[in-house]
């Protein structure tokens, strides 16, 4: 192909004009498109320095692999680069991340707050709420910081991680299990709670509809203003409270008929091998906690002020602290638990630097919420303070009449909203414990529908059987949160301190009692301290 001669050193092009047999290139706007080195610019003439690089990368490029040679990346001139935009993932800014946790974090926990600072007292309960938010909030920082440092390790570059991942790199293979099954309780207490919360919402609506329907829909002559007792046996008082419920129609039955009916609904919706359609529904959890802010602000500026902080003999009295504490920072724990999401949810931040500010401001928004449905709750309600903790569900709904219309439009708001987010939720269960333990979030149909079965007749079961949301909330966030809110980041950054060698005697302190912290309330769950003291 060239002809013989000598290459005096290596500056000398390979291919030259006299040791090839081909004709003197022309100039490069003369030479056809297909032959013009690539992002060369057509605007300058060819350079013989230039074009003998080009020809020796094409040359070393093209030898069989025994003698492959690599030519070095600053011999090679600029032109013959081009700048390639990589895609990160679509970037979101600081208010989209805080509203992202802000909306993720308050859920079915927000309807059950006014019963549960009862459960501390009016001035504890809101402490503790701060309290518990400002820890769970620490713990929560520490898990994103902690993850988005393994992520800059070489073997962790090329894929996102999740904080069990972290858990896996640190600890012994049982704790990835163990971190797996304390997600998993988590996500199928929230199934639980849903189910609940659908059977007591749908049965209220269905019963305001068929009332409509019968012209016996009487909205006009409420007693305070909508406030009753207990909405399922309006007569009741507070001796009555937890008696069994005497439904109107057999076929139409809150622990009865209503928590069968919805399987009809939800299991063809949990069986879909993808949730995307539903996941474009998640505007509406803003939407339905809007509608409960303002149903209760709405509520409260019709009562007015109704408590007494200093006749214990008053119904309307509230105790400023009282010694069930252990009660309401059950139920906290699961109202401030997203730990185990919370990596995703920053993941995308515009500005990293900036996610200790951005977790702070939505924690703080969310002991903020809740402190405000609660509170404003507990001090307007207009009748006995005991019918707030004395319902079964322990919902604010089951304080308001069926028939009030603002109380009919919510709960058919969070119907809609628990419908769309039920199968979203069984979906991320699923497949966090068939990738666990079949490496394959769907495997078969078969198994798909017996998992949904299973998780159908529990909910079923303990809908009819046991619908207490408060009771339910508070043994899930208790026994979930010891592994994913106390130990597991506490343990872990403890861990990546002594791996970095910033590890000090305060700090193992520090995180010790933190752990010790989620312990002693798992411990007190089943304990009231009322009895004791």
């Amino acid at each position: 192909m060239f002809k013989r001669g000598t290459i005096n050193d290596e500056e000398t092009p390979l291919l030259t004009e006299s040791f090839s047999t081909t004709k003197a290139p022309r100039p490069y706007d003369e030479e056809p498109l297909w032959r013009r080195p690539f992002n060369y610019s057509v605007q300058h003439g060819i350079d013989p320095e230039k074009l003998s690089r080009l020809q020796r990368y094409r040359y070393y490029q093209r030898l069989a692999p025994p003698m492959t040679m690599v030519v070095p990346d600053h011999i090679i001139p600029p032109e013959f680069f081009t700048i390639v935009k990589v895609e990160q993932g679509e970037k979101q800014s600081s208010m989209v991340t805080i509203f992202s946790l802000w909306n993720t974090m308050l859920g079915t926990s927000l309807l059950c707050m006014p019963g549960a600072i009862l459960h501390g007292g009016l001035f504890l309960g809101l402490f503790t709420i701060l309290g518990v938010g400002a820890l769970t909030c620490y713990t929560a920082i520490i898990t994103v910081e902690v993850t988005m440092e393994i992520q800059m390790l070489e073997m962790f570059r090329k894929t996102p991680i999740e904080f069990a991942d972290v858990i896996e790199y640190y600890m012994p293979y049982p704790s990835a299990l163990i971190a797996l099954g304390a997600g998993a309780a988590s996500f199928f207490g929230a199934l639980i709670i849903f189910w609940i919360l659908l059977s007591n919402f749908l049965y209220g609506t269905g019963v305001a509809i068929g009332d409509m329907v019968a012209g016996q829909f009487d909205f006009k002559n409420l007693s305070h203003h909508g406030a009753v007792c207990d909405a399922y046996n309006p007569n009741a008082t507070v001796e009555d409270l937890g008696s069994t419920l005497n439904d109107q129609f057999t076929f139409w039955s809150l622990q009865g008929s209503v928590p069968l009916y919805l399987i009809m609904i939800l299991f063809p919706l949990c069986c879909l091998k993808s949730a995307t359609f539903l996941s474009k529904f998640n505007s509406l959890g803003v939407v339905c906690i809007m509608c409960a802010v303002g149903f209760v602000i709405a509520k409260a500026s019709m009562w007015g002020i109704n408590i007494d902080l200093h006749d214990k003999d008053s119904i309307l009295y509230v105790a400023p602290a009282y010694i069930d504490i252990n009660k309401l920072t059950g139920i906290l724990t699961l109202s401030f638990f997203i730990h185990n999401a919370i990596v995703a949810l920053v993941r995308n931040n515009a500005n990293p630097t900036k996610n200790r500010r951005d977790v702070t401001i939505a924690f703080f928004m969310v002991a903020l919420t809740y402190s405000l449905v609660g509170v404003v709750f507990l001090v307007t309600y207009p009748l006995s303070k005991s019918c707030i903790s004395g319902v079964t569900s322990g919902l604010l709904f089951d304080n308001i009449s069926l028939h009030d219309p603002l109380a009919v439009v919510a709960k058919a708001a969070q119907v809609l909203q628990l419908i769309t987010v039920f199968p979203l939720v069984n979906f991320v269960l699923r497949s966090q414990l068939f990738l666990g333990l079949f490496g394959d979030p769907f495997v078969s149909y078969k198994r798909v529908a017996l998992f949904n079965v299973i998780v159908c007749v529990l909910c079923v079961s303990i809908s009819i059987f046991y619908p207490h949301v408060n009771t339910v909330i508070r043994y899930v966030g208790s026994v979930a949160g010891l592994a994913y809110v106390f130990f597991f980041p506490c343990f872990v950054y403890l861990l990546h301190s002594y791996k970095n060698n910033t590890l000090t005697w305060y700090s193992a302190v520090g995180h010790a009692l933190i752990v010790l912290t989620g312990i002693m309330n798992l411990i007190s769950q089943p304990i009231s301290l009322s009895s004791y003291f």
